[in-house]
């Protein structure tokens, strides 16, 4: 039988690998989506799909894994933590769903990887809706990303705790 707290004071090697994935992920395609053009759009649609994949396992898989208890810490820190968390799963979660709305009705012809075509049917308003849920959401997934990165490194430099810890891939929780 496994010492329940050895199991909780880290996660899993396979939510770690997630996670980092889709970190670096969502920070290039958030430096992309700000800086896109021509040349850089097939990339950003690609990796926009890998995203939601990635999602999509994640979000199966987070139920099965048991996530370790949270740190001692105040109430009020515990609630802004999982609303943070669950913020940015569904953030990052709908950001290329409003992708493929805006691209998958666009009046040009996007393919992703310079492979994969992703036009369906041209629709205006689709393609108006998705393009500005797209853009609304980069701006919160950014305040998202900012707040988690910070409250990470406020843990690890400030109050000296393992919650990062217990996510980087190779350190000790």
């Amino acid at each position: 039988m496994k010492d329940t707290a050895a199991v909780n004071s880290g996660f899993s090697t396979s939510m770690k690998t997630l996670h980092w994935a889709v970190a670096a992920l969502v920070l290039l395609m958030l430096y992309g989506g700000f800086t896109i053009s021509r040349e850089t759009a097939t990339l950003h649609f690609g990796f926009g799909l890998i995203v939601l994949a990635l999602m999509v396992v994640w979000l199966a898989t987070k139920g099965r894994a048991p996530r370790p208890a949270f740190p001692a810490m105040p109430r009020w820190q515990e609630i802004a933590a999982k609303a943070v968390h669950h913020s940015l799963y569904a953030s990052v979660t709908l950001q290329p769903i409003f992708g493929l709305m805006m691209v998958t009705t666009s009046k040009r012809d996007p393919v992703a990887f310079n492979v994969i075509p992703l036009k369906i049917a041209q629709n205006d308003t689709i393609n108006s809706i998705g393009r500005e849920l797209h853009e609304i959401n980069a701006w919160i997934l950014t305040a998202l990303v900012a707040v988690h990165i910070l409250a990470a490194l406020y843990h690890h430099f400030i109050l000296k705790d393992n919650v990062l810890k217990r996510m980087l891939p190779f350190a000790k929780s």
